[in-house]
């Protein structure tokens, strides 16, 4: 009985070990941000950092002329409020424009549009005329450890801790150093993934986000054992000896 004891105490004690070892703790080092963490990010670039327009997309068009007749004539019965017009881009990319029929606008940033529209304009309109446009929905989305839902990108140039701050900072769960941004570019879905605690994102193509760029922050593996507190971590060890004790209790009655 003595050796079929001890068999069984020495049993239980090496599976509470690879239990505690099993057990990580959350540290500082995973959660906090810039730190000085190297990765290789290409560079950010302003053509990466401006948005360039997409089918879908719903493009604001703002108006000034000293045409003010022709200016009226342009707008017709779809103006909204003031000079502003709304054009939906259609999936080959253009846009309906009175008078000038379809308009190629796919691939535009917002500032060669303002550009483009305004030497189009230019000649029907007689008259010197400011073009001035934007999109009517500038969203991003989050998903997963953090926030969730949909989220105005409330300013031209909007950083991605701009965002999660916004959005929601992810838990304990959060794998910060495997964040993914779903994007289309070029009309093609494309997912980058980056790590939020390194500040070498700060000069990288990541760093700024763009209209309807979907947030993705996943759970970090093995995170059903993770530790977040001390307390947290006392109460592993107090439960694991509680339940080795009853057990080898049960094993000598």
């Amino acid at each position: 009985m003595i050796t079929i004891f001890h068999h069984i105490k020495w049993k239980f004690c090496i599976m509470s070990f690879f239990l505690l070892l099993n057990a990580s703790c959350v540290t500082n080092f995973s959660t906090r941000y810039l730190q000085n963490i190297k990765k290789d990010y290409a560079p950010a670039t302003e053509v990466a950092a401006d948005y360039r327009i997409q089918p879908s997309d719903e493009i604001q068009i703002l108006l000034y002329s000293t045409n003010d007749e022709a200016v009226r004539l342009f707008m017709g019965t779809n103006a909204g409020t003031g000079n502003v017009i709304s054009y939906r881009v259609y999936t080959d990319g253009t846009i309906d424009i009175p008078y000038l029929k379809k308009v190629k606008v796919e691939g535009y940033t917002l500032r060669e549009l303002n550009q483009f529209l305004a030497e189009q304009l230019r000649g029907f309109i007689g008259a010197e005329v400011f073009v001035k446009t934007n999109l009517k929905r500038r969203v991003y989305y989050m998903i997963g450890q953090g926030g969730k839902g949909e989220y105005r990108i409330y300013k031209d140039r909007m950083n991605i801790f701009e965002a999660i701050a916004q959005g929601g900072e992810p838990n304990v769960q959060g794998d910060r150093k495997n964040i993914k941004i779903l994007r289309k570019v070029n009309g093609k879905e494309k997912i980058v993934k980056f790590d939020l605690r390194s500040k070498e994102i700060v000069d990288s193509e990541f760093y700024y986000i763009q209209p309807n760029d979907i947030i993705f922050i996943p759970q970090t593996a093995g995170s059903f054992f993770k530790i977040t507190s001390f307390a947290s971590f006392l109460g592993v060890i107090t439960s694991s000896i509680s339940f080795v004790l009853v057990v080898l209790d049960f094993a000598t009655r």
